[in-house]
């Protein structure tokens, strides 16, 4: 064989050697290309598993805030259900005044005023009006039912058009009324 053949034979290997070494890096390179795309992926998975756990979260929460809302909505309506059955009937007791000596009673006194906005107080709104027509729950402090009255009369006397109902006394606290259930004979 001739020199001019080895020599040829050379370059092609030399040829072939440098295209193994540039394919090796384009391997190397494409490798490295996949690994970053896999990261990427990888990464962008977890943003995407933690926005729909996060999705599914607020839809958990969305869910429950409404059930509670049509709860709370149902207990409103049950309680003004509740309040219209009740007639509007205003439970609350205002105290006549606070002097208090350990030989008073705890009484009750219903007071109404008909024509409260004519007489009393011309800026009535007709909320203050009504309670004082269906009558005001007070409670006083006195020995006898008849000092009681006689308070109640002193604060609003029949002179101005108030009204004494009725006054009874309030059992004490913890224990119950004569002629209720539970009541000693």
């Amino acid at each position: 064989m001739s020199i001019e053949l080895y020599v040829i034979l050379a370059m092609a290997a030399v040829a072939f050697g440098m295209g193994l070494i540039r394919a090796y890096h384009a391997v190397e390179e494409s490798q490295r290309r996949v690994a970053k795309v896999m990261k990427a992926k990888r990464g962008q998975v977890d943003r995407l598993r933690r926005a729909g756990r996060t999705s599914l979260n607020l839809k958990r929460a969305i869910r429950d805030g409404k059930r509670r809302l049509a709860d709370t909505h149902r207990a409103v309506e049950e309680a003004e259900a509740s309040f219209m059955a009740a007639e509007g009937i205003d439970h609350r007791l205002f105290v006549l005044d606070d002097r208090r000596t350990k030989a008073d009673f705890n009484w009750i006194a219903l007071i109404t005023h008909p024509d409260y906005a004519d007489g009393v107080n011309h800026n009535a709104q007709p909320e203050l009006t009504q309670s004082w027509q269906k009558g005001r729950r007070f409670l006083v402090f006195a020995p006898d039912v008849q000092k009681a009255r006689d308070k109640v009369l002193a604060r609003h006397p029949e002179r101005l058009g108030y009204r004494v109902v009725s006054v009874a006394q309030q059992p004490p606290q913890g224990k119950p009324a004569a002629g209720t259930p539970g009541a000693a004979a």
